[in-house]
């Protein structure tokens, strides 16, 4: 048996909802006055669209889905685990999820989601911005000092055609060798990736 994946609130949400509450309401159709509910998690179901190349999660008992996942990230979010599908989840919904979760339950217009952190940039990308920002000789700088063959290998990657994956160790400690936070790479990947020529 699968254990069911949750959603978990840093604290809980409270939502307008318009259940049936009881069987006669389910029978008749009569509409069910709306009545609040606070919600400290709720199960995640997540559907898988490879036909138009989407994934979308449903949030029991709320009606509505929220697209994860666009044709562009679908190839690698289908290794996603469930748990980084509720990570998601909670990124959509940012610090105060009620609104979205509101709009899912009303049908209405949902917020604007925060910007895509793209999963991957090419090896071009990531030097433009750093060459704009001054800091490309810092990074090259960075891999020289490195201890071999970690600083071959990685040299070879860097002057190639490579990708850096935002999730990447080494990605990682190079950016806090710069002094970026979490953030601040999340930035610069949003950056590096709107980058048209």
């Amino acid at each position: 048996m699968i254990p069911q994946t949750f959603v978990v609130f840093a604290s809980p949400v409270t939502l307008r909802l318009s259940l049936p509450a009881n069987p006669r309401q389910r029978v008749t159709g009569e509409p069910a006055p709306p009545v609040e509910r606070s919600f400290a998690r709720l199960p995640l179901l997540v559907q898988i669209d490879p036909i138009h190349r989407q994934i979308r999660a449903s949030l029991s008992p709320l009606p509505g889905q929220l697209e994860l996942y666009a044709s562009t990230d679908f190839s690698a979010a289908c290794a996603d685990s469930m748990d980084d599908h509720a990570a998601r989840v909670l990124q959509l919904l940012g610090s105060t999820p009620s609104p979205t979760l509101q709009a899912l339950i009303d049908g209405t217009e949902l917020p604007a989601p925060p910007p895509r952190v793209p999963r991957e940039i090419a090896n071009w990308r990531a030097k433009a911005v750093l060459a704009t920002t001054g800091k490309l000789s810092l990074v090259d700088g960075l891999i020289e000092g490195m201890d071999e063959p970690q600083a071959s290998v990685l040299r070879l990657a860097w002057n190639g055609n490579a990708a850096l994956q935002r999730t990447s160790q080494t990605v990682v400690s190079i950016g806090q060798a710069l002094g970026m936070s979490a953030a601040d790479l999340d930035a610069f990947f949003i950056a590096a990736d709107a980058i048209s020529l």
